[in-house]
């Protein structure tokens, strides 16, 4: 797989982390930036709706600063449908919540994606126990198992609808990332395998401590 692929991917993390983030900071601000930023998230919410936003009016949010990848008419299509669904994906977290959603490393577009949490993590977070968790694990393998990236898109709002019901933030550096990967054959695979690796994984807070409870036994690696 040419590695201008994952520079594109980082590439358009960047660019929706500092989309997300700017909109998070004015969203949570207050005066006249607070209300521009909640109008803004309130037209991603309707783009594609029957009757809802208009892509000229949401075009600064989605497509002010665009970078230029270089790629071919199907890349750039494939960049779109990314940085759209990402940010529709956030104004629908970010919605009436007056705490961030969306995390802030000290650095948005550090590509050492390695240290980020990826949306594995986040979806763990919402049940920690896997017990009790069949709703959201039956919601990620929807996403595996979705035949087109419409179909990935909607079955990610369900767990971005739990994420905000129950307070989980995300890393839509990576999010953006891994969207744009999974639209590649040879990247899929590589994309799903992360997720459930920081799924399955002993669970780890928010503040990067690992909960006793499912903590490895002695001696494991």
């Amino acid at each position: 797989m040419s590695t201008s692929i994952y520079q594109n991917a980082n590439l358009i993390g960047a660019y929706v982390a500092r989309k997300v983030l700017r909109l998070q900071s004015a969203f949570l601000g207050s005066g006249s930036g607070s209300a521009d930023a909640r109008a803004s998230l309130a037209r991603l919410r309707r783009l594609d709706k029957p009757s809802g936003g208009a892509w000229a009016s949401a075009g600064d949010e989605l497509f002010s600063g665009l970078p230029d990848i270089g790629a071919s008419r199907k890349d750039e299509d494939r960049m779109l449908k990314t940085i759209k669904a990402s940010l529709k994906l956030y104004a629908l977290h970010q919605q009436s919540k007056q705490k961030p959603m969306a995390l802030n490393p000290k650095d948005a577009d550090d590509d050492n994606y390695s240290s980020r949490r990826t949306f594995g993590w986040s979806c763990r977070q919402i049940e920690p126990d896997i017990d009790n968790a069949a709703g959201v694990v039956r919601r990620l393998v929807s996403v595996e198992a979705a035949r087109d990236f419409a179909g990935i898109e909607n079955c990610l709002r369900g767990l971005i609808q739990l994420m905000r019901a129950n307070d989980v933030p995300v890393d839509y550096y990576l999010l953006a990332r891994d969207l744009y990967l999974m639209q590649f054959d040879g990247c899929r695979d590589d994309v799903f395998m992360r997720w459930s690796r920081d799924y399955y994984r002993a669970f780890t807070t928010r503040d990067g401590s690992v909960s006793d409870a499912a903590a490895p036994e002695e001696g494991e690696n």
